[in-house]
């Protein structure tokens, strides 16, 4: 019995160092943070805040967005009786017809503007009045939980700035993180849009005003704990801040001493006394013990707004009493393999492989890997899934997949994965390839020559003609298993695949099937025909990027002529770079990227861009 005892007290000590080591490196909180997702809502909502909504039916109303500035002045008119107003929107850079907004600011000391961190640089609004910047803090997982009054250049947060001006002028912020306690799912503020407001007379006395986007395609939306799918506009996340601050209830969370007492108490109960226990009577109060701790926990939260960690303490009580029955089960059989079977009991497969055995597959996350990435997409599905009836759309669909995908492969690329009718794919992991640009370049290739073939079936079939664009680019990516709740993805992000996806996004722009960066053509130049389209600056980057043309079927006169036009173009040479483009035109009609590159220096010619134009276009767009 001694020896057993000192075995178990060994395990124990093993196992708690191993949680120890999770807890305190914070391991596993994508899972633990969607477990307690679950316990926000179902808080009542203050009728002191109010949305004014810039939303799809104000759009279509009012007009094309960006909107005239002159339609601001009639919004705060309208609401010029509230107690505070913010305004959720970029007053960043001049525009003709300010001054109708800036004398209404001025004539106002109750409106709070929107400030924005982009990158360590702080964008003010141009107006002089109040501001504080809108940022919050999206977690890795995608989803919104906090805020981050660490000043910026003593700027305060949005909320924080409109509830320190409105409420509480003595306020004093801690520079930590705040956790947004969501009152609700998404649109569940008193609100009203725009076109509404200007129709109406409703008044505002006493209210807080908070005036932002909430139309999709306006892009100001993110998922939070309480989204259920549906993602919360930036606005209504700022009108929970405020709420939040009003109400002097932010969440809490379990602090890091409590979580290791607690998981090192419910690991020795289990261990040395319920893993004691017959069947029949452990495995019930183990289930009681979980339910029991997680009313406590759903209890603790909703009166006092505190965070209990919802997954280390089952996970110990499980890992510990299981382990408790594997040591007394060992030492009456003497072997090893009932250890595992006794865990298995318990707990999943591969949940115990990574605590207990560490297997490596499951360790693959966070690896930095030079890839090549490709995305592609097929033009104008929507127009196309119109067409078609729902058993045509997805017998289409899928094989086309099938068929690029199949491309993929025999390249031996890895297929990451498909969204709608889009492809992601990347080589050079797991499988190390050195010419990984090569086969990528390939398999694109052959995937344009492939829809060629296939788009002849499709039109005997009576099918719309499918085209599609693909974007290429080689450079560093985190490569690797991205965990959730049950189950891992073996996926690459970064900014390589960013820049791989916005390429892709080009090429309906250019009107060409291909477009690689800089790095795939330096890598592969010598084996591929390429033609120069662009350098220009993507939306989201400082750095300029070269982009090319992979070309599948070359036309050498014309690349010539386009290239010569290129350069003239670039010495700001307009109007003979206009005949150059034409003439290429007359070898290659509807060539779109001549077209555009026509239009643009007719523009240039007119509206002459500046001595220190550096020839990179800035695209506006992703």
């Amino acid at each position: 019995m001694k020896k057993l005892d000192y075995k178990a007290i060994g395990i124990f000590v093993f196992l708690i160092l191993i949680f120890f080591f999770l807890i305190y490196f914070n391991s596993f909180s994508h899972v633990r943070s969607s477990i307690t997702d679950k316990l926000y809502g179902d808080k009542e909502i203050l009728d002191s805040i109010v949305i004014i909504k810039i939303d799809d039916e104000s759009i279509n109303k009012i007009g094309r967005w960006p909107w005239n500035r002159d339609i601001y002045p009639l919004i705060l008119e309208k609401v010029k009786d509230a107690k505070f107003i913010g305004m959720d929107l970029s007053f960043f850079e001049e525009s003709f017809n300010d001054d109708n907004l800036r004398d209404k600011l001025n004539s106002m000391d109750n409106v709070v503007l929107a400030a924005e961190v982009n990158e360590g640089v702080l964008y003010k609004p141009i107006f002089e009045a109040d501001y504080g910047y809108v940022n919050v803090v999206t977690g890795s997982d995608g989803v919104t939980r906090e805020v981050n009054p660490k000043l910026k250049e003593n700027v305060l947060p949005f909320a924080f700035e409109i509830y320190k001006k409105g409420w509480n002028n003595e306020a004093e912020f801690l520079k930590k993180n705040y956790i947004i306690n969501f009152a609700s799912n998404p649109n569940s503020f008193s609100s009203i849009n725009v076109n509404g407001l200007l129709d109406g007379n409703e008044s505002f006395k006493n209210k807080f005003v908070l005036i932002g986007a909430t139309a999709p395609d306006l892009h100001d939306n993110y998922f939070v704990p309480t989204s259920e799918g549906v993602a919360m506009p930036g606005v209504e996340i700022h009108a929970n801040i405020l709420q939040n601050l009003i109400l002097d209830n932010f969440l809490k969370k379990e602090g890091l001493f409590l979580m290791l007492l607690l998981t090192f108490i419910i690991g020795f109960i289990g261990l040395f006394f319920i893993s004691k226990l017959k069947i029949y009577y452990f495995i019930p109060l183990v289930v009681l013990i979980i339910i029991a701790y997680s009313f406590i926990a759903i209890f603790i939260f909703d009166q006092f707004n505190f965070v209990m960690d919802m997954f280390f303490f089952p996970l110990a009580l499980l890992i510990f009493t299981g382990t408790g029955v594997g040591v007394n089960y060992l030492s009456e059989k003497k072997h090893s393999q009932y250890l595992a079977d006794a865990f298995g009991k318990y707990i999943s497969k591969d949940l115990l492989k990574e605590i207990v055995t560490h297997k490596k597959e499951l360790k693959l996350g966070g690896g930095k890997r030079t890839i090549t990435i490709f995305f592609s997409d097929i033009r104008n599905f929507t127009s196309i899934s119109e067409k078609l009836k729902p058993e045509e759309l997805v017998k289409l669909l899928n094989e086309y997949l099938t068929e690029m995908g199949k491309i993929i492969l025999d390249y031996k690329g890895t297929v990451d994965k498909f969204i709608g009718d889009a492809i992601m794919a990347f080589w050079n992991a797991p499988l190390t390839l050195d010419n990984h640009a090569e086969m990528a370049c390939r398999a694109t290739i052959e995937q344009v020559r492939k829809i060629k073939e296939l788009q002849e079936k499709w039109k005997k079939e009576g099918m719309p003609l499918v085209e599609i664009g693909c974007g290429l680019h080689t450079g560093s990516a985190i490569i690797g298993n991205m965990g959730s709740e049950d189950r891992f993805d073996y996926t690459a992000i970064g900014d390589t695949i960013n820049l791989g996806s916005r390429l892709e996004g080009l090429t309906k722009q250019y009107g060409v099937s291909i477009i690689v960066s800089e790095d795939v053509y330096n890598a592969v130049k010598d084996k591929f025909n390429f033609r120069k389209l662009d350098t220009v600056r993507v939306k989201g980057k400082n750095i300029p990027v070269r982009i090319y043309e992979l070309v599948v079927d070359e036309n050498k006169e014309f690349n010539e002529k386009y290239e010569r036009a290129l350069q003239l173009y670039s010495k700001s040479e307009f109007k003979e770079a206009v005949k150059e483009f034409e003439s290429a035109l007359k070898l290659k009609k509807d060539d779109k990227s001549c077209i555009l590159f026509i239009e643009r220096c007719r523009d240039y010619a007119k509206n002459p861009p500046g001595k220190d134009w550096d020839g990179v276009f800035e695209l506006k767009t992703k």
